[in-house]
């Protein structure tokens, strides 16, 4: 799980050190990031299209225009990808944290699911509140399967942590389908026209398939946060 975390925070770090300032990534960045990761993109991969796109800005003859977003590296995070492929063709690198089975990960991992776990339970009075008609016993429903979950991760003899991901996220998805098909149109619209604007500027260094995969999670992060879901994520489940 160690992996999970240092993938986000090396990559704040690398940009942060490359600026110059202690500028705090958008949403917009952190989705980014995340979309990197769930590519496949290595986390060496994306320091070294970091690292590229400043070398090549410091080049310029002009330096009006500063690197404020990491959007701008993705073009060169996403060239060093496809050189990657092309010269790792049929290796696999062990994702697998190698302390998997620290006792004391172990402990944090439980405590952090079930502390998840109780804030679904207190969702229902908000989205009540918000006027959206659920099915009955919905997030009780999820609760109960996370805390499910938590006692498989209990007595596991080795944990999986990219197969556990997987499974959160099956039951984020399943919410976020519930909650979409309770929305009126007007809503999802209002939704939809925030992250459009939130892109738009950064929509030239972006290929299409990366922007739609971008748009979605943004959409997804902006519709929990709305009605105070819980992300079932380990990058985004609560840590204190």
């Amino acid at each position: 799980m160690e992996n999970y975390f240092n993938y986000y925070t090396e990559i704040e770090e690398r940009f942060q050190q490359c600026r110059g300032t202690l500028t705090l990534l958008s949403p917009l960045d952190w989705a980014l990031i995340e979309s990197f990761q769930q590519a496949g993109i290595p986390l060496e991969i994306v320091l070294r299209g970091i690292d590229v796109t400043f070398a090549k800005h410091a080049k310029r003859p002009s330096k009006t225009q500063k690197v404020n977003s990491l959007s701008y590296c993705s073009q060169a995070v996403l060239s060093e990808f496809e050189r990657f492929q092309e010269g790792a063709a049929g290796r696999h690198e062990a994702q697998e944290s190698q302390n998997a089975s620290d006792q004391k990960e172990r402990d944090n991992l439980i405590q952090m699911m079930e502390r998840t776990a109780a804030q679904l339970s207190q969702v229902p009075a908000r989205v009540q509140q918000a006027g959206l008609s659920l099915p009955q016993g919905f997030f009780e429903t999820v609760a109960g399967a996370l805390r499910s979950l938590t006692q498989e991760v209990s007595a596991a003899s080795k944990l999986d942590f990219e197969q556990l991901e997987a499974r959160l996220s099956m039951l984020e998805e399943k919410i976020l389908a519930v909650l979409v098909a309770a929305l009126n149109d007007e809503t999802l619209l209002s939704v939809r026209s925030e992250v459009s604007q939130e892109l738009n500027r950064h929509r030239r260094g972006l290929k299409a398939e990366h922007l739609a995969m971008l748009e979605r999670k943004m959409m997804s992060k902006k519709l929990l946060e709305r009605y105070g879901v819980p992300r079932l994520s380990l990058f985004y489940m609560p840590l204190n």
